[in-house]
C-alpha cells in the first residue's frame, strides 16, 4: 500500500490535463460514503522475533458480464497473507499457492475474489473465491489500490490506461491513464469508487480520474498542491496527507485535510505514512525503510502523539495493520533466528496475542511472511 516499493516517478505532471472536468461536489459526494479500507501499513525494521510491547495511555481505552454471485465476506476486515494463503477475517482460508517474496499487494474483494500484485512474473492476478486463477494482467507498476469498502481495486496497465475490477464484475473496465508527461508512470492514490480514483505522480495527488477523463478541476478547493493523499477517514471528511520532503527534511510532513473547509486542519512532521483507524478516532504512522516499519506512533485527530509500538532488542516490525478500532495486527520478524510471529495487540496496552507463530522465515528486508489486506 505502498509507494516504498517503487522508484518514485520524479517528473512533475504536465500543467495541462486532458478530459471532462469533474466538480468537486461530485467528489466530495463520493468521497463522504467511504468506508476505510485500512490498508496494511507498508514495511518495517530488521529483526528477530520476540514480544512488542504496546505503549499506550489508558484513556485509548458496475460494468461488462455480471457472472460472479457476491459471497458472504466480512466488509473491511482484515485478511492474512502467510505461506500462500489467505485467511480472510472470518476465519476461512484459500490457498493461492504463491510465494510472500513475490507479492507486493494483496486485496480480498467482497465477492471472495482475491487480487494480488507480483514481481514474478510481473502481473496482476485475479484469483476466484475458491483460490482458482481466473486471470494474470500485464501491468506498469505491480502495485493494486483498492476502495475503502473492498468492493473495486485498480491498478496501471500496461498500456498506461487504469484497469478497475468491481466485486460481481467478471472483467475490470478500462479507465484514462494518469496525467503524467512522456512516458512516465502514475499512481493511484485512493478509489473513492469504480468512477472517481484520486492519482497523482507518487508524491502529490493532482487529479481524478472518471470514465470521460482525467483533471485536476475535480480536486478540493485550496488542496495543497505539494501534498499526496495516503488515507481517508470512515466519514469521507478527512484525507491524511503526506508532504513532499523539504531540503532539510529526510522525511516530508503529514497533514490533514478537510473536506468540510477545505483546510489543512492538523500537521505534524514527527509521524509519517498515516492510515486512518476504522472508528476514525486515530492513525497508525511509521517510517519505512528496507521492507520494515520503525518509529510506529498511534496519534489522535490533532496528530498528537498517544502511544507507540515498541519492540524489544533485535526484533522489528515487518507489516501491520488496524485489525478493528482497539486491536492492532503485527508482523515481526527475529534477525538472528529467522523466526516470524503473527501478533495481535489491544489499545488498551494489555499483553499481545500470538495468533500464529514462531515460524520460520525469510530476512525481512527482502519478504513480508506477513501481509494483510483489509
Amino acid at each position: 500500500m505502498t509507494e516504498e516499493t517503487f522508484v518514485r516517478e520524479l517528473e512533475r505532471r504536465a500543467d495541462h490535463v486532458h478530459g471532462v472536468p469533474l466538480s468537486f461536489d461530485d467528489v466530495r459526494g463520493k468521497a463522504r460514503s467511504i468506508q476505510r479500507r485500512r490498508r496494511a501499513g507498508a514495511a518495517a525494521a530488521v529483526a528477530a522475533v520476540v514480544a512488542l510491547a504496546v505503549v499506550l495511555p489508558a484513556v485509548l481505552g458496475g460494468h461488462g458480464e455480471r457472472g460472479i454471485e457476491p459471497a458472504p465476506s466480512p466488509r473491511g476486515d482484515t485478511a492474512v497473507l502467510h505461506d500462500g494463503v489467505v485467511t480472510r477475517a472470518d476465519g476461512s482460508r484459500v490457498d493461492l499457492e504463491v510465494d510472500n517474496a513475490d507479492v507486493t499487494d494483496v486485496t480480498v474483494l467482497t465477492d471472495g475474489r482475491v487480487v494480488v500484485s507480483l514481481q514474478q512474473p510481473y502481473s496482476i492476478r485475479v484469483y476466484r473465491a475458491d483460490g482458482s486463477l481466473q486471470e494474470q494482467y500485464p501491468v506498469q507498476l505491480n502495485m493494486v489500490t483498492a476502495s475503502a469498502d473492498d468492493s473495486t481495486a485498480a491498478w496501471v496497465a500496461e498500456d498506461f490506461t487504469i484497469r478497475v475490477l468491481e466485486s460481481g464484475v467478471t472483467e475490470p473496465v478500462e479507465r484514462p491513464g494518469v496525467p503524467m508527461p512522456g512516458e512516465a508512470v502514475g499512481l493511484i492514490d485512493a478509489v473513492l469508487d469504480a468512477d472517481h480514483l484520486l492519482v497523482g505522480d507518487g508524491t502529490t495527488t493532482s487529479a481524478v480520474v472518471t470514465p470521460d477523463g482525467a483533471g485536476s478541476a475535480g480536486m478540493p478547493t485550496d488542496f495543497p498542491t505539494d501534498a499526496r493523499v495516503t488515507d481517508v477517514s470512515p466519514d469521507g471528511r478527512l484525507w491524511a496527507l503526506s508532504f513532499i520532503p523539504r531540503a532539510n527534511q529526510q522525511y516530508g510532513c503529514v497533514g490533514l485535510f478537510d473536506l468540510h473547509t477545505f483546510t489543512v486542519v492538523a500537521r505534524s512532521c514527527d509521524v509519517s505514512g498515516l492510515t486512518f483507524s476504522p472508528d476514525g478516532k486515530h492513525l497508525l504512522g511509521g517510517y519505512y525503510e528496507n521492507n520494515m516499519i520503525g518509529d510506529v506512533t498511534v496519534v489522535d485527530l490533532d496528530l498528537q502523539p498517544v502511544g507507540s509500538v515498541a519492540t524489544d532488542r533485535g526484533s522489528v516490525v515487518s507489516r501491520m495493520a488496524w485489525a478493528d478500532p482497539d486491536h492492532l495486527l503485527v508482523g515481526v520478524a527475529g534477525l538472528e533466528d529467522g523466526r516470524w510471529s503473527l501478533q495481535r495487540f489491544a489499545l488498551d496496552g494489555r499483553d499481545p496475542e500470538t495468533v500464529e507463530g514462531p515460524v520460520d522465515g525469510g530476512n525481512p528486508e527482502q519478504v513480508a511472511e506477513y501481509q494483510f489486506s483489509e
